[in-house]
């Protein structure tokens, strides 16, 4: 059976938790987008 690897949580301490509605907000088209460090900067306000 598969078993998931075990990846620590990161210690940030600039990290922000984000709602889906911001996530939303961030979109670029129709993909995915790419969190860069200057769009997190950005956000950050």
């Amino acid at each position: 059976m598969y078993n998931p690897k075990n990846i620590p949580k990161p210690s940030l301490e600039s990290a922000v938790e984000l709602k889906p509605l911001q996530l939303n907000n961030i979109r670029i088209g129709k993909k995915h987008t790419v969190l860069t460090p200057e769009q997190l900067e950005k956000i950050k306000g």
